[in-house]
């Protein structure tokens, strides 16, 4: 499961819903129960508040010291005190009166604390002390609650499931007024049960959505694993449908798709090489069967015996070319090609190129025109001087009587560049992006008459590749063609063109 990507969604899924869902009860609760507790807060605030008022009206001696302790010789001035004798004898004293009525009016709590109408609210109560924490008065009567001692002005606390305001008054008093908020209380677990509730709903919902939804992600890539699946050598052809896919999982099924593409076509390709070059062997060796079987069926004279030894002559000469040029064309594509790289003037490699097949020309009735520059390359001379003699060899091969091939090299830029045009019969449209296909002819019956295997514009285009140049065919029919090859410079010839250009010399080709 931990390896499950659809599990690992709906893990991170569920725990951020969660999250989500927890935090938003939570805070809904706390901000519920902050709200009430501060609003039976200001309740309280207002009754104390009112009970501070009603007792700055009541007597300093009260507040300070209570009903039963007058202030020290406060007895003294009793309007019935008898007069004094020498030795009198000091009478205990007697107790105070308790205030008259409207003081004891005075202290109470307004009526909507006293007798709540609400179904949930509780009669609130209060007690009030004298500086020497004598209880002044308590409602209910029977209140019994020590002396408060606080610090601070005003103090909020909660003592089992009442709500209590302690509140400093005047000359030292101290008023403490509470209420029972077990109602309250008993909503709260109500709605936390209800949030609960309503959480682990959303949280369910939320969870099958999510298992829905990561099954509807993953699905694509479902279908590009069975599709893959499928696909093996005898059917190549399938494909990743990716119409019903999002954007992400489309972009990456049209490469694997490209890739699929590329891979059917270099399979099909190999195994056309392979049959091809079956093909291609097999006559010559179906030749040098034929005629040792012939010399052997019985005596012959000695000219039949050296005929029959030049045929097979020429055909082990085919099949060495041909291994060879297969031996070449594996290599590069193993990246294997042996290159000596040097550098090399392109419009050398063309004359010899023309030295070579000047003879061929002439008995074909085809007019060799060069028009060289010095083009220098950094390449090998060998390679490069099979790539020109297979071009200029099919110009002169495939071009009329009394037509013309032009051999031009040149400077362009970063590369060296050789162009061979002809006055032929041209390509077709059709065939001109098969051209460098492995054993593709333009004219079947001809070029297997002229001993040509359909390997030589393959192998051009394999050392071009591997001297990373660039190899292009352009033809109109009945005009004739060209060819150009592109060969990267040397680099120091290319910083030489970069410096002359800076410095605006103009006759850089010459570098």
């Amino acid at each position: 499961m931990a390896k499950s990507l659809r599990w690992r969604l709906q893990i991170w899924h569920a725990a951020i819903l969660s999250l989500v869902v927890g935090g938003f009860a939570a805070v809904v609760y706390f901000q519920f129960r902050r709200s009430l507790l501060d609003e039976v807060d200001a309740e309280l605030l207002s009754g104390a508040r009112i009970l501070e008022g009603a007792l700055r009206t009541m007597p300093g001696e009260i507040l300070e010291h209570g009903f039963g302790n007058p202030p020290p010789n406060s007895f003294d001035n009793r309007p019935d005190r008898p007069e004094r004798s020498p030795n009198p004898r000091r009478l205990p004293p007697a107790p105070m009166r308790r205030p008259p009525e409207p003081w004891e009016q005075a202290l109470r709590l307004p009526p909507p604390m006293i007798d709540p109408r609400g179904p949930r609210d509780q009669p609130a109560y209060f007690a009030v002390f004298s500086g020497n924490g004598q209880l002044l008065k308590a409602v209910p009567a029977d209140f019994k609650s020590p002396r408060y001692s606080t610090r601070q002005p005003i103090e909020f606390r909660v003592v089992e499931f009442r709500r209590e305001l302690v509140l400093q008054g005047p000359r030292g008093t101290t008023i403490v007024v509470g209420k029972d908020v077990r109602p309250h209380f008993d909503g709260l677990n109500w709605l936390a049960v209800q949030l609960a509730a309503t959480g682990f709903c959303v949280l369910g919902v939320g969870l099958i959505g999510g298992w829905w939804l990561s099954g509807r992600a993953i699905r694509p890539i479902q279908q590009i694993h069975e599709t893959a699946a499928r696909i093996d050598a005898s059917n190549l052809s399938e494909r990743i449908d990716t119409e019903s896919m999002d954007r992400e999982l489309k972009d990456l099924g049209s490469i694997l798709n490209s890739m699929l593409a590329r891979l059917q076509q270099a399979f099909e390709q190999q195994v056309r090489f392979t049959a091809d070059a079956s093909h291609e062997l097999r006559t010559p060796i179906s030749v040098l069967i034929a005629h040792t079987e012939l010399a052997l069926a019985r005596s012959r004279s000695t000219s039949d015996y050296q005929a029959t030894i030049a045929t097979c002559h020429r055909a082990g000469e085919r099949m060495k070319s041909l291994v060879e040029d297969l031996l070449i064309l594996a290599r590069a594509d193993a990246g294997k090609l042996e290159l000596r790289l040097l550098p090399v003037d392109l419009s050398k490699i063309a004359e010899e190129a023309r030295q070579m097949l000047r003879p061929i020309a002439e008995q074909r009735s085809v007019e060799l025109i060069l028009d060289c520059l010095p083009a220098e390359c950094l390449g090998d001379a060998d390679r490069l001087l099979q790539v020109a003699t297979n071009l200029i060899s099919n110009a002169i091969q495939y071009n009329r009587s009394g037509g013309q091939v032009h051999v031009t090299t040149l400077v362009s830029g970063p590369h060296a560049v050789m162009q061979v045009r002809d006055t032929g019969v041209g390509i077709a449209p059709s065939n001109l992006p098969h051209l460098f296909e492995r054993f593709y002819r333009v004219d079947e019956a001809r070029s297997r008459d002229s001993g040509g295997s359909g390997l030589g514009l393959a192998i051009c285009h394999s050392i071009v590749e591997a001297h990373h140049g660039t190899i292009t065919a352009a033809s109109e029919i009945d005009v004739g063609s060209v060819f150009e090859l592109r060969i990267p410079r040397c680099r120091s010839q290319v910083f030489l063109i970069s410096s002359a250009s800076n410095f605006g010399q103009k006759d850089v080709s010459a570098v």
